[in-house]
């Protein structure tokens, strides 16, 4: 092993099981990026559509917060639903919302053009942004595309409830709209693999008890993200899958078979059956930070099974008006975490209005715990 890997090299390694020089430091989204855009004397409306801006945002904000990665898109869940006809309000100094689903019912999937993912000028930005990071970054950085698994598309096509309604009305079409939407995730995902992305950050955050049954979940989520992840992953990208709920389906995660899961609180249930151990109050804005961090040790399956850990800072830690929890948070991870395997990050993203101080924190937490 070299004595200082470049960034892909560690995170790479990682992924894989490896032996890294240190502990990689992972980036989601546009953490802290208020600090980022006020550097670049711009606002997100103004690098929204821009991929020179969104490229430019990101490589700054590695320059200022040492991580691994680098992402695009960033701070938008929106970009396939887009390019499908969604409507989205653009924000000056927020992220962008839907104002208008493009779906009213399942049986509306027939509407749907497949080739509009590949014509959208939206997908062109990002496509064109990951250019410029390989371009500008080369093969010293993991590139992470991003993008959501085909059941996290559907609720950006239809209103909420009327998912829910489509989904036990009328199963049959709502499949079919899943069939269309595998098949645009993964026309997506190969878009930004041909572009110079490494691999795909997915978003699953609604394979959660929280939303639906294990039932639910199996028949209208996992095998459509199954092909999703698979289909990356033979084309020789690596995965992590996103979710951070606090009720995750973590047997459902497992069963994915992603080269890493990037979690939040971890299974509370279990822990607190296990150890005593509250952690969802814990966590709650109030009480930030564990004294204890046990939600790597309930993860061990995964680490048995290959799938490398990326996690699981609690994001509250940061503009919190504590800045002290942030260095116990880093520790207790790093006290808690495998030692292969592992990438330390945030369980979510940091807020936008993170002060640029505390993110330098977070760097000398993870060198003095390295």
């Amino acid at each position: 092993m070299p004595d200082e890997m470049t960034s892909k090299e560690r995170f790479i390694n990682a992924l894989e099981l490896k032996e890294v020089d240190r502990v990689p430091l992972g980036y989601l989204w546009f953490g802290a990026g208020n600090a980022v855009l006020d550097r670049m004397n711009a606002s997100m409306e103004d690098v929204y559509y821009s991929s020179k801006g969104i490229a430019r945002a990101q490589i700054l904000a590695r320059e200022m917060y040492h991580h691994d990665n680098v992402m695009s898109p960033w701070g938008c869940l929106l970009v396939e639903a887009e390019a499908l006809g969604a409507k989205v309000n653009i924000k000056r100094n927020s992220y962008p919302s839907i104002a208008e689903y493009p779906l009213k019912s399942a049986k509306e999937y027939e509407n749907i053009d497949p080739v509009s993912i590949e014509r959208s000028e939206r997908v062109k930005t990002i496509t064109e942004s990951i250019s410029i990071l390989k371009k500008e970054l080369g093969d010293e950085v993991f590139i992470n595309g991003a993008l959501l698994t085909p059941l996290m598309l559907a609720s950006q096509l239809m209103d909420g409830s009327r998912m829910y309604i489509e989904m036990m009305k009328d199963p049959d079409n709502f499949h079919a709209l899943l069939d269309v939407l595998t098949d645009i995730c993964i026309t997506f995902s190969d878009i930004m693999l041909d572009a110079g992305a490494d691999g795909a950050f997915i978003e699953n955050g609604g394979s959660t008890s929280d939303l639906f049954s294990l039932e639910m979940a199996k028949e209208f989520g996992f095998d459509y993200s199954r092909r999703l992840y698979s289909h990356i992953q033979d084309s020789g990208g690596y995965v992590i899958s996103h979710n951070c709920a606090n009720h995750a389906f973590y047997e459902l995660e497992k069963a994915l078979e992603p080269n890493a899961l990037n979690f939040f609180f971890g299974n509370v249930e279990a822990l607190d059956k296990k150890y005593g151990v509250d952690c969802l109050k814990l966590h709650n804005h109030k009480h930030i930070g564990c004294s204890e961090r046990y939600c790597f040790m309930d993860f061990k399956d995964f680490t048995d099974s290959g799938i490398c850990l990326m996690g699981n800072i609690n994001p509250y830690a940061f503009s919190s008006g504590k800045i002290g929890y942030i260095a116990v948070e880093v520790k207790n991870c790093m006290d808690a975490a495998p030692d292969k395997g592992f990438i330390l990050s945030t369980g979510c993203e940091i807020p936008l209005n993170t002060p640029s101080e505390e993110m330098e924190l977070l760097w000398k937490s993870v060198i003095a715990s390295t």
